[in-house]
Protein backbone atom coordinates (compact mmCIF):
# COMPACT_ATOMS: atom_id res chain seq x y z
CA UNK A 1 0.00 0.00 0.00
CA UNK A 2 2.66 2.38 0.68
CA UNK A 3 4.33 1.93 -2.82
CA UNK A 4 0.88 3.13 -4.09
CA UNK A 5 0.66 5.94 -2.32
CA UNK A 6 4.18 7.29 -3.04
CA UNK A 7 3.64 6.35 -6.64
CA UNK A 8 0.59 8.34 -6.60
CA UNK A 9 2.09 11.76 -4.61
CA UNK A 10 5.36 11.07 -6.57
CA UNK A 11 3.50 10.71 -10.60
CA UNK A 12 -0.13 11.74 -9.95
CA UNK A 13 -1.53 8.37 -11.10
CA UNK A 14 -4.52 7.00 -9.83
CA UNK A 15 -5.40 3.63 -8.39
CA UNK A 16 -8.84 2.55 -8.98
CA UNK A 17 -9.65 -0.31 -6.50
CA UNK A 18 -12.56 -2.67 -7.25
CA UNK A 19 -15.06 -5.09 -5.58
CA UNK A 20 -16.62 -7.79 -7.85
CA UNK A 21 -15.67 -5.73 -11.17
CA UNK A 22 -17.26 -2.79 -9.73
CA UNK A 23 -15.10 0.53 -9.10
CA UNK A 24 -15.81 1.28 -5.19
CA UNK A 25 -12.59 3.88 -4.60
CA UNK A 26 -9.95 5.66 -5.97
CA UNK A 27 -6.41 6.83 -4.26
CA UNK A 28 -5.32 10.37 -5.61
CA UNK A 29 -2.82 12.48 -3.86
CA UNK A 30 -4.02 14.69 -1.56
CA UNK A 31 -2.88 17.68 -3.43
CA UNK A 32 -5.07 16.85 -6.25
CA UNK A 33 -7.99 16.01 -3.92
CA UNK A 34 -7.98 19.75 -2.81
CA UNK A 35 -7.77 21.18 -6.20
CA UNK A 36 -10.85 19.11 -7.07
CA UNK A 37 -12.70 20.24 -3.48
CA UNK A 38 -12.05 23.49 -5.05
CA UNK A 39 -13.10 23.38 -8.20
CA UNK A 40 -16.60 22.04 -6.70
CA UNK A 41 -16.66 24.58 -3.90
CA UNK A 42 -16.57 26.89 -7.02
CA UNK A 43 -19.09 25.54 -9.81
CA UNK A 44 -21.35 25.31 -6.35
CA UNK A 45 -21.06 28.93 -5.94
CA UNK A 46 -24.12 30.34 -7.43
CA UNK A 47 -22.36 34.34 -7.55
CA UNK A 48 -19.19 32.98 -8.44
CA UNK A 49 -20.54 30.84 -11.07
CA UNK A 50 -22.24 33.54 -12.67
CA UNK A 51 -19.47 35.77 -12.61
CA UNK A 52 -17.25 33.11 -14.64
CA UNK A 53 -20.42 32.74 -17.26
CA UNK A 54 -20.06 36.53 -18.04
CA UNK A 55 -16.66 36.56 -18.70
CA UNK A 56 -16.89 33.59 -20.75
CA UNK A 57 -19.90 35.21 -22.58
CA UNK A 58 -17.04 37.96 -23.49
CA UNK A 59 -14.75 35.80 -24.15
CA UNK A 60 -17.02 34.36 -26.98
CA UNK A 61 -17.81 37.72 -27.96
CA UNK A 62 -14.24 38.66 -28.17
CA UNK A 63 -14.88 41.98 -25.16
CA UNK A 64 -12.86 41.17 -23.09
CA UNK A 65 -10.10 43.21 -23.00
CA UNK A 66 -6.02 41.68 -22.47
CA UNK A 67 -4.09 43.50 -19.96
CA UNK A 68 -1.88 45.17 -22.55
CA UNK A 69 -4.78 46.98 -23.78
CA UNK A 70 -5.80 47.93 -20.81
CA UNK A 71 -2.40 49.20 -19.82
CA UNK A 72 -1.51 50.81 -23.32
CA UNK A 73 1.97 48.10 -24.03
Amino acid sequence: MRNLVSECELTGRHTLFEREGRPVAILISFDEYLAMRETIEIASDPDLRSMIDATEEEIRRNALLLPEDLFGE
